[in-house]
């Protein structure tokens, strides 16, 4: 009897060309509903990540193939791991491992005093975006289009690579 799952092969024919969209919230049920709801949005492969352990989520992304990574952020007191920069050094770590991977933060509204530093984190490209408030389909499905066409270009780079090798 084996505990773990055997690897799927990767993704062909229908739907393989839609992202890996690896989603990460504060708490796991949360997580569970945020893959429950890409699922059902539809245009992407939904992975949920019930640990936002650094390491945990850096692994996941990777061995998952993930596309996009969609973090909640928790401003509480003492939380200091799920604030923006405790968040964009998991993305940082991420794109290291996944370079193609777009990283969006996601955080509830009321804290005004974070803009500047999500602002920033944008502008220094460590995230791709962030949404304050209630993610709602409009804007997912804009980012699962960036996600697609950032996985598009990086294959279309690695067929000219392979043309340009032969």
């Amino acid at each position: 009897m084996s505990f773990f799952r055997k690897r799927e092969p990767p993704a062909s024919g229908p739907g393989a060309e839609l992202p890996r969209a690896a989603v990460c919230f504060t708490t796991p049920a949360m997580t569970r509903r945020a893959a429950d709801w890409l699922g059902r949005l539809g245009g992407c492969r939904p992975l949920a990540i019930l640990s936002d352990d650094f390491d945990d989520v850096v692994w996941n992304c990777e061995a998952e193939g993930a596309d996009l990574l969609v973090l909640e952020m928790d401003f509480s007191n003492g939380v200091e791991d799920k604030d923006v920069s405790g968040r964009c050094d998991i993305a940082a770590a991420v794109r290291k491992r996944r370079p193609g991977c777009r990283v969006y933060l996601v955080c509830e509204e009321g804290h005004p005093e974070k803009l500047a530093a999500l602002d920033k984190a944008v502008e220094l490209t460590l995230i791709d975006g962030y949404c304050i408030g209630d993610l709602d389909p409009q804007q997912m499905r804009a980012w699962l289009a960036e996600a697609t066409e950032s996985m598009r270009a990086a294959e279309s780079r690695d067929t000219e690579f392979r043309r340009e090798e032969k």
